[in-house]
């Protein structure tokens, strides 16, 4: 199991870095048959991070992107997200991505060193993608198997 943040979907779809665009491809891809979790709040964050690239994305195509995603609501994940505040400290929309990665003892994938480690702080299994793009190849090849 995993948990998609964010930002790999901004990169999925952003394609002015092409090494980043790449590597959210083929993450997704590989992803592919997995159960993949994400907090319902992704889909906000998502609309906020592409408008503010410039990209005319609609709530349709953040839908449809995200549709073989499992979205955890705020009212199952909130009491977990609380929890990481007060432990490890991260930005409050990371903590709802932390949550779903322990409630659903999923590994997190990101493209935000400060998440990382923040999930590293709450001992949850998580992955750089923009540096650690192997080992997280590797990961998701050991979970389909």
């Amino acid at each position: 199991m995993i948990v998609i943040d964010t930002s790999v979907l901004v990169d999925y779809i952003f394609e002015e870095d092409v090494t980043r665009n790449s590597m959210a491809r083929e993450t997704l891809k590989l992803v592919e048959g997995l159960r993949v979790f994400a907090p319902k709040i992704l889909l906000i964050e998502f609309m906020a991070v592409a408008r503010r690239l410039g990209m005319s994305t609609s709530k349709l195509d953040v839908v449809r992107l995200t549709a073989d995603f499992i979205l955890l609501t705020e009212d199952m994940i909130f009491d977990e997200a609380f929890r990481i505040v007060e432990c490890a400290h991260p930005r409050a929309v990371d903590a709802y991505f932390i949550a779903t990665a322990k409630l659903t003892n999923s590994i997190l994938v990101t493209n935000d060193r400060i998440m990382v480690n923040n999930a590293k702080k709450y001992g949850i299994e998580a992955y750089y993608l923009i540096e650690e793009f192997d080992a997280i190849k590797e990961r998701l090849k050991e979970l389909k198997s």
